[in-house]
C-alpha cells in the first residue's frame, strides 16, 4: 500500500470492537498509526442490559452510547456504515456506503440469531439481539397487559439471555398488580438444564429465583415447529420434538441460540457450522495474518479444546489481549506480517459469573461463593461503571483497566478500586 500510516480497521463497535478501539489509539498514535472504526449504528449498545428494555426498567436511550462521545479526542476515525464483503486478497472491505483498505483488520462484528432451522420459528417469534429489538417485545407486551384475557408469553432458549428477559418480564408483569394474574411466563429450553456450562450452584440459585418469580421451566423440550394461530395477532402454537403435545403462546420470543454474524468473505475462509470464523490461538485468521477476529463471531479455542462462549466478558478480555499484541504490528514490516513471532496466546478462566434476574436482581459467583442480592448488584454495578470508564479513559485509567488484567497487581488494584466503588456508594446512600 502506499499510504505512510498504518491502517488499522476494526468492524463493529459492540463489547470487543469498542474496547479494542479505544484502548489501543494511544498506543498506536505513538507509532503514526490510523485507527478506523466502522458500525451501521452510531452507538454503542449495552447488549448485557436490552433485556431490562423490554420490560421497561430502561428506556433505549439508556443502553446507548454515542461512539462519537467516547472516542472524543482520540486518534480513532468513525464511518457509520454497514459492512458488505471483505476481501483479504485484495485487503479491501467494501462497505454500503464505499470502499476501504487496511493494513491490519479486525473482525468485531459480533452475532445474529440462530434458528436450527426449526419452521416457523423466524416467521413466528420475536428476537432479541438489539435495543430495537427490546423496544419492539416491550410494546408488544405492554398491549397483552392491557388486554382483559389471558396470556402465556413463551421464551424459547434457556440461556443468560432468556433467563434475564424472563425475569424482568415477570417484574413487568407483577408490577402491573391486578393484571398479573392474567399473564404467565413460559421459559422452554431443548437442553437437560437452564444456562448450560455455567456453574451448578449459581444454576441452582437461578432456578430457585424464577420459580419464585412464577415462572414455568421446560427442560429437555426442543421445539420441532411454531406455527401462526392465524388470527392475524402474534398467539402461536409451539410443537415440541418429544410429544404430540403444543403449548399456545401469545407472544413467542427466541433466545435460543447464536452464530456468527453473516458477513461474506471472498475468498473464502473456514467456518464453523454457526458461521465463527475459526482462528488460531492468537485470535488470528491462520491465512492472513494481518486478519483477527474477536467476540462472537470468532471461533477461539481455550486449553481444553472447547470454543469460548458468546459472553461479553469474552469479548472485552480479547480485545485486551489485542490492545497489546497489535501495536507490535503497527511497528512491522507490513510484508512480513506472517513471520512476526507471536509469543503470548490468549488465555482466559471464566472468574465471575453475573446474571441479571430483574430490575434489582442479580445472582452471581464471585470468588468461587455464590452471591445474590445487594452484593451481586454492586458487583454488577462495579463492573459496568469500570467498563465505562475503561472506554472513556482509551484505557488510561489504570485502576479499572486492571479489572481486565490476571497479573497480581491487577487483583490488588481490583480490589482497591471495588472497596473505593462500595463506601462512594454508602456515602451515597447516607446522603
Amino acid at each position: 500500500m502506499s499510504t505512510s500510516k498504518n491502517r488499522i480497521v476494526i468492524l463493529g463497535a459492540g463489547y470487543a470492537g469498542i474496547f479494542l478501539a479505544t484502548n489501543i489509539a494511544r498506543s498506536v498514535a505513538e507509532k503514526s498509526g490510523e485507527v478506523i472504526l466502522i458500525d451501521r449504528n452510531p452507538y454503542h449498545q449495552l447488549l448485557q442490559e436490552i433485556h431490562l428494555v423490554a420490560a421497561g426498567f430502561r428506556t433505549a436511550d439508556e443502553v446507548k452510547i454515542p461512539i462519537l462521545t467516547l472516542i472524543d479526542r482520540m486518534n480513532i476515525k468513525f464511518i457509520q456504515s454497514a459492512v458488505k464483503q471483505i476481501m483479504p486478497d485484495k485487503n479491501l472491505v467494501v462497505l454500503e456506503s464505499t470502499e476501504i483498505n487496511y493494513d491490519l483488520l479486525i473482525v468485531c462484528l459480533g452475532a445474529s440469531t440462530k434458528y436450527f432451522n426449526i419452521k416457523g420459528a423466524k416467521e413466528n417469534t420475536l428476537p432479541l439481539r438489539s435495543i430495537s429489538d427490546a423496544s419492539l417485545i416491550y410494546d408488544k407486551v405492554s398491549a397483552l397487559i392491557k388486554s382483559n384475557k389471558k396470556h402465556n408469553i413463551v421464551i424459547v432458549g434457556a440461556g443468560a439471555t432468556g433467563v434475564s428477559l424472563g425475569g424482568a418480564l415477570s417484574d413487568f408483569i407483577n408490577e402491573s398488580k391486578k393484571k398479573s394474574d392474567r399473564l404467565s411466563i413460559t421459559i422452554i429450553e431443548a437442553l437437560p438444564t437452564i444456562l448450560s456450562g455455567w456453574d451448578e450452584r449459581l444454576v441452582k440459585k437461578v432456578n430457585d429465583v424464577l420459580h419464585e418469580k412464577g415462572i414455568r421451566i421446560m427442560t429437555s423440550s426442543a421445539v420441532a415447529r411454531v406455527e401462526n394461530d392465524g388470527d392475524g395477532g402474534d398467539g402461536s402454537s409451539i410443537y415440541l420434538s418429544d410429544s404430540d403435545s403444543k403449548i399456545h403462546s401469545s407472544l413467542t420470543i427466541w433466545t435460543a441460540g447464536v452464530k456468527g454474524y453473516d458477513i461474506p468473505i471472498s475468498p473464502d475462509v473456514e467456518k464453523t457450522k454457526d458461521g465463527k470464523i475459526i482462528l488460531n490461538e492468537f485470535c488470528q485468521l491462520g491465512r492472513y495474518p494481518n486478519i483477527f477476529s474477536i467476540g462472537d463471531i470468532a471461533a477461539v479455542k481455550d486449553e481444553n479444546g472447547k470454543l469460548y462462549p458468546p459472553l461479553a466478558q469474552i469479548a472485552v478480555r480479547e480485545a485486551k489481549y489485542l490492545s497489546k499484541l497489535i501495536p507490535k504490528y503497527v511497528i512491522a514490516d507490513r510484508a512480513n506480517l506472517s513471520s512476526l513471532p507471536l509469543d503470548e496466546k490468549f488465555e482466559y478462566n471464566i472468574k465471575v459469573q453475573l446474571i441479571s434476574l430483574g430490575n434489582d436482581d442479580y445472582v452471581g459467583l464471585f470468588n468461587n461463593h455464590v452471591i445474590s442480592g445487594n452484593l451481586a448488584k454492586l458487583v454488577e454495578e462495579f463492573s459496568m461503571s469500570a467498563y465505562i470508564k475503561t472506554l472513556e479513559s482509551g484505557g488510561r485509567d489504570i485502576m479499572n483497566t486492571s479489572l481486565y488484567g490476571d497479573d497480581i497487581f491487577s487483583h490488588l488494584a481490583s480490589g482497591i478500586t471495588f472497596a473505593r466503588f462500595t463506601f462512594m456508594k454508602w456515602l451515597e446512600k447516607k446522603t
